[in-house]
């Protein structure tokens, strides 16, 4: 609940330009993210949507620890 809580004020100060928020094709050319996170990431983003760098961590982490069914 606390890391929910986190989430969603960070995607609050990044709506108010307090952290910098890059396109997914700025993470898609970064050097921050291997040839495999960046095809999870071409997936899991949106063209039009900017996020943090933490909001693009945590939705690998919580894609990666997605229970299989």
């Amino acid at each position: 609940m606390i890391e929910q809580k986190t989430g969603m004020m960070e995607e609050t100060i990044a709506a108010q330009g307090s952290l910098p928020a890059y396109t997914k094709q700025q993470f898609l050319e970064s050097k921050l993210f291997t040839a495999q996170q960046k095809d999870l990431l071409n997936a899991l983003l949106h063209d039009e949507e900017t996020y943090t760098t933490d909001q693009v961590k945590q939705q690998i982490e919580q894609f990666l620890n997605k229970a299989v069914e």
